[in-house]
């Protein structure tokens, strides 16, 4: 906390500075006051840095809390003061603009003054009194301060500034993925011991413990595990559940539900509306519909075995394998989950040589530095760390600012590590950590701890908070989210903050450790709080909170009476609150002073009119909230930054005095079924960041009110991010983005925002984009199926059995497991939730295909976006670019000329969805910073050739998509040809191959397509293919290094062959497939097959066939979906027996999950349930 206050004092003593400039404090005639002001600030700033170096002295720690509650006191007196003389100067201005004054007031001097202006001095006179006033008592709490250091503290002046920190922001950010994939030696260990042993389990239930301190690496060894791709490919659904110390069972049993419902990792079951008040027997019912397939499960940060006396009986209900990760601090409570408990695994603490592997690893990541003479000194720093990973990744973010020596040796002697311990779980390189930063980080830091433990944080959002809360000096020729993105960039690189790992960089979701975040709650207690509803009542407060975040808020906001009382609130969160539906008017009178107002993702309906009263407000989030309409008050709020109302769904028009709020920096309104944007948005001249601008009027009959046209936007010159939609209403485009050379992010679309505007991957960033072309096994057919074997086993009983000795052993060993399988059966088949996904589906189909009408376009509306995208030019230094429903048959000039990697030579991220009237892509193989590619809906092209790739002549130097990872090609319904020209041979002799860094290419609904590229095998990074409906393409060859390949609904698709890497292969509903050959390195064979089939694929037995006498199996492991018909053939005495029981392990099940046959041939396992044969 040292530096904290010295930064509260040299912010404030900065924005005097800058108020003088700007002559707003000789407008209100208080210049004298502030002078002084001023004046004792710079004599006190001196002794601060003693004064918190004593805290221990509860008179010098009474000291700084009243010099810091006096500096909030004097920044209130400051925003008021800009208030003030930006009212008057309007105020002058607009009387100056007055032709007609209806009263005048005659002086005796004779001068003649409006009443209007008479008036408004008398005003001015109050204001200036009351300011005035609030100074001098600021001054004279101020002059107390001083006597009682001189007479009573005695602390010691020092004039001693903050050295400049060491930046890590200026490497390239590529260095992110390669630091925080850094786990240490023990770690990765640990994990395949672990994963070997869950491979390696028969049991259908399985409970493995990771115990170990805080900050050991619990969490750390279970991600790993659970990003696994063996994991992956052996369990179809897995989630990741955090259990809080205050979870509530209902929303754990919603959460598990969304988990299940979609195998997407992190993605939501869209089908499940979980809304309602639902009994906790209505949640188990929907589980036991979903838990059909293998599942994989993370129950992290356990305190009590409670938790699995809640979610056991799903689970073991459930006709499909489990597994259950727990980690905890506990070793008793996985023991507890009997009988399912197989075993826990201590992490132990790292040694001195794997910890200074681990420090060594992450401080020369993405330098060239070789820290190998500093191993003497490292290692000490590590024993220090007590072998704790946090601890040791934490301290590696301080030892990386650090160049020489003699600063590790500084590091090593730091007076941190002996300090009183702030909590007794915490590690002190914790708080070293904490301490080496510099004022400006620590402040940023600690705001990051009024969220939830282990909830994700979405970047751009902490950025504005700390913005808004001025945390954030502005710099010469920044904006201030530049300045504060740098900051956030540091703190990740510090390992201070976690980037989520599904993000190509920094960009996206972060988190902090609970210890961490418990570090940041401790030191910010006297400032700030994060409490229950529940507890709130029980809680004790300092006594002037400042910041404020609640969670699990009831129907109505309400804060403690000691917040309400105090009125100096700063700060307002409002987190996991989606009963809240009203805040009453008198809340927001009790916070005269806040500045931050975060209300997201709650049910309220209105704000009330008083929030125009809340003029220190700068950042007000009502995102996915159901508000109706916004207050005409709104316009008061001169000092909002921030406003956001992303996916308000009942939100149809805007206040007119939204264009009164100058000083908005971020404006959202995507997702808002607004008619328009009032006219005049164009004075927001701060804005930096536009989400959701519409063109024009949505209602023809409108003859009052206008929309805005494109012209409004030209003013706007600091933006950064825009996205425009409607442009089909657009008259002209010229010059609207001229002059924009900060935007980097520009969403263009001829129709509105719509649902699917939102995808995971909106900023183009997540890496998982695009796996969502798998349909959910046998969906279609769970139904039918459902029939057919209801109809069977009604006229007969249905059996289950453990075909063997070493089966019924098994059993005996693991009791009651059968009698858990016919009551899983039982409830599945009474479930009804297949029923429940059909009108899921259904209505998930309508959607659909309402959303893409293939709208008719005139030939005017044709020409209109060709002209309106020509004149709209492209930004200069664009990195993130989307473009949708796009009626042009060509795109404009500036991106298909071949000189677009000049215009577009920060392009990294391109989306071109909806297109469907152009002929021709661009050559986009020309962008040589871009990163991820999305084609979707260019259902008039026939052919891509080389012109995709770029002129011979532009690649002599760089090869086509030089830097190109992720590529999607979505919806080309009438695509026939891909071809890629001959390789170019560079000015050094080489041969430069197209897509050298390609990792992932998803190919979906391109029906017509004969074949993929011959010059696709020399990808030499691509690792992952998805073909998903083209129903033309006969053969999938020749792709050497390709270790996964999904191929999904391909109907003419005849041969699989020359795959020389590939090791995970999942065939789904492909009933042409007559040849697999030359996959020798296969491990994992998925077969999904289409509905009728009656029998294996001859493919199979002959794979099987061919290497029967080889040394090397073809594949370890088999599993299927098909009909019942189809499973009862591969039963011990079915036909299809002989070629199954080769396979060394087997799992067999039907498109419901409720038959299935699992076998072992190591261990001649067989489990088999379906209706019987007789």
């Amino acid at each position: 906390m040292a530096m904290i206050l010295n930064f509260l004092v040299s912010r404030y003593i900065a924005s005097v500075t800058g108020a003088v400039e700007k002559e707003i404090f000789m407008l209100l005639r208080v210049n004298r006051e502030f002078k002084n002001l001023q004046d004792r600030l710079e004599e006190i700033k001196g002794y601060i840095k003693d004064a918190e170096g004593r805290r221990n002295d509860s008179a010098v720690d009474s000291w700084v809390r009243q010099l810091k509650d006096i500096m909030y006191d004097a920044d209130d007196i400051v925003d008021l003061c800009v208030i003030e003389a930006e009212r008057r100067k309007e105020m002058e201005e607009n009387q100056s603009s007055d032709s007609v004054v209806c009263f005048f007031l005659k002086l005796d001097s004779g001068f003649c003054f409006p009443f209007s202006y008479v008036s408004s001095c008398f005003q001015s006179v109050i204001s200036r009194y009351n300011i005035a006033s609030s100074i001098e008592k600021v001054n004279q709490k101020l002059k107390k301060l001083a006597e009682d250091n001189s007479k009573k503290l005695k602390l010691h002046k020092t004039t001693e500034e903050e050295p400049e920190s060491y930046k890590i922001v200026s490497r390239e950010t590529d260095n992110f993925q390669l630091e925080r994939d850094v786990v240490g030696t023990q770690i990765e260990n640990a994990a395949e011991r672990l994963i070997n042993s869950i491979l390696k389990t028969d049991k259908k239930c399985s409970v493995f413990g990771i115990v170990g301190t805080g900050g050991i690496g619990k969490s750390t060894l279970a991600s790993k595990i659970f990003n696994d791709a063996r994991i992956k490919e052996n369990f179809h659904i897995k989630k990741w559940l955090y259990i809080s110390k205050n979870y509530t069972e209902m929303d754990l049993l919603k959460e598990l539900i969304r988990g299940a419902g979609d195998k997407s990792q992190g993605s939501e079951n869209k089908g499940e509306n979980l809304d309602g008040k639902l009994s906790r027997d209505e949640l188990y019912k929907k589980l036991d519909s979903l838990l059909t397939k293998n599942f994989f499960l993370v129950l992290d940060d356990v305190w009590s075995s409670n938790v699995w006396n809640l979610l056991k009986k799903p689970i073991l209900k459930s006709v499909a394998k489990s597994v259950i990760i727990v980690t905890t601090r506990n070793r008793k409570v996985p023991e507890s989950m009997t009988p399912e408990f197989s075993s826990n695994f201590k992490v132990d603490k790292m040694d001195d040589a794997n910890g200074w592997k681990l420090l060594r690893s992450i401080v020369e990541a993405g330098d060239d530095n070789d820290i190998s003479d500093l191993e003497g000194i490292g290692t000490e720093i590590v024993r220090k760390c007590d072998g704790l990973p946090l601890a040791i990744k934490a301290i590696a973010g301080v030892l990386k600012t650090k160049t020489s020596q003699r600063e590790w040796e500084k590091v090593l002697e730091s007076d941190a590590w002996n300090m009183n311990k702030i909590d007794e779980e915490l590690p002190q390189a914790l708080y070293l950590s904490y301490d080496d930063l510099p004022s400006h980080l620590k402040q940023c830091f600690l705001y990051c701890s009024l969220y939830p433990e282990k909830s994700d944080m979405y970047y751009k959002e902490i950025l504005r908070f700390w913005v808004a809360e001025g945390l954030i000096v502005e710099e010469t020729n920044k904006l201030m989210e530049e300045v504060a993105e740098e900051h956030y960039i540091e703190l990740v690189c510090r390992n201070l903050l976690q980037v989520d790992p599904s993000y190509v960089d920094y960009k996206g979701y972060f988190s902090m450790h609970d210890h961490l975040r418990a570090l940041g709650s401790n030191l910010m207690k006297e400032e700030g709080i994060l409490i229950r509803n529940d507890k709130m009542s029980n809680t004790n407060l300092s006594p002037r909170i400042r910041r404020l975040s609640v969670t699990n808020m009831g129907t109505t906001l309400e804060l403690p009476e000691q917040i309400m009382k105090e009125k100096c609130l700063r700060t307002l969160i409002v987190c996991n609150s989606p009963k809240t539906k009203i805040i009453k008017e008198d809340v927001f009178r009790m916070l005269p002073l806040v500045r931050v107002l975060d209300v997201t993702n709650t049910s309220i309906r209105t704000i009330p009119d008083s929030i125009g009263t809340l003029l220190h407000l700068r950042y007000l989030d009502l995102d996915s909230t159901n508000i109706t309409e916004l207050p005409e008050s709104l316009g008061n709020l001169v000092n909002l930054q921030t406003l956001n109302m992303f996916m308000c769904r009942y939100l149809r028009k805007l206040p007119k005095a939204i264009t009164k709020l100058k000083n908005l920096r971020c404006l959202d309104i995507e997702g808002c079924p607004l008619t328009h944007v009032p006219e005049g948005i164009e004075k927001l001249v701060n804005l930096n960041n536009f989400e959701g601008f519409l063109v024009g009027h949505d209602d023809p009959t409108n003859e009052g009110e206008k929309g805005c046209d494109l012209m409004e936007l030209k003013r706007l010159s600091k933006l950064r991010c825009l996205s425009i939609y409607r442009l089909d209403k657009a008259v002209t485009g010229d010059s609207a983005l001229a002059g924009k050379t900060n935007l980097s992010e520009l969403t263009l679309s001829w129709g509105p925002f719509s649902a699917d505007s939102n995808d995971d991957d909106a900023d183009g960033e997540n890496v998982e984009e695009g796996d969502g072309e798998e349909k959910e096994d046998g969906e279609d057919n769970d139904e039918d199926e459902d029939e057919e074997e209801e109809e069977e086993e009604e006229e007969e009983d249905g059996e289950e059995g453990e075909v063997d000795e070493v089966e019924a052993n098994e059993e005996v060993e693991d009791d009651g497991g059968s009698e858990d399988e016919e009551v899983t059966t039982e409830a599945v088949e009474d479930g009804g939730g297949n029923e429940d996904e059909e009108v899921t589906e259904e209505e998930e189909d309508d959607g659909g295909n309402e959303d893409e009408d293939g709208a008719e376009w005139s030939e005017e509306q044709i020409k209109g976006a060709e002209r309106i995208c020509e004149e709209l030019s492209r930004p200069p230094n664009l990195q993130d670019l989307t473009i949708r429903h796009f009626p042009g048959r060509r795109f404009p000039n500036w991106m298909m000329s071949n000189s677009i990697g000049k215009y577009m030579h920060e392009l990294r991220y391109l989306k071109l969805r909806v297109f469907p009237n152009c002929e021709e892509l661009p050559p986009l193989g020309l962008l040589r910073q871009l990163t991820f590619l999305n084609i979707e809906g260019a259902s008039s092209i026939k052919t891509i050739g080389p012109q995709f790739l770029g002129p011979r002549s532009s690649r002599r130097s760089t090869p086509a998509f030089p830097k190109l990872e992720i590529l999607q090609f979505y919806d080309m319904l009438n695509w026939e040809e891909w071809s890629l020209c001959e390789d170019v041979e560079a000015d050094n002799g080489t041969q430069l191959k197209p897509f050298p860094k390609l990792k992932e290419f998803y190919l979906n609904n391109s029906p017509k397509l004969r074949a993929l590229p011959e010059g696709l095998c020399d990808a030499t990074n691509l690792k992952e293919l998805y073909v998903q409906g083209a129903h033309a393409l006969t053969e999938i060859t020749n792709l050497p290094l390709l270790g996964e390949l999904h191929v999904t609904d391909n109907q003419m698709l005849k041969k699989i062959w020359d795959l020389l890497a590939v090791k995970y292969l999942v065939v789904y509903n492909c009933p042409s497939v007559e040849c697999m050959e030359n996959v020798e390195t296969l491990d994992h064979l998925v077969l999904v097959c289409p509905e009728k089939m009656k029998k294996i694929p001859q493919w199979l037995p002959a794979m099987i066939e061919n290497h029967k006498d080889s040394e090397q199996w073809c594949f370890r492991k088999f599993e299927m979906q098909c009909n019942v018909s189809l499973l009862k053939s591969c039963l011990k005495d079915g036909e299809n027996w002989p070629v199954i029981k080769q396979i060394p392990d087997v799992e067999i099940r039907t498109f419901s999950g409720k038959s299935f046959i699992t076998y072992i041939k190591k261990t001649d396992n067989y489990a088999w349930k379906c209706p019987s044969k007789k």
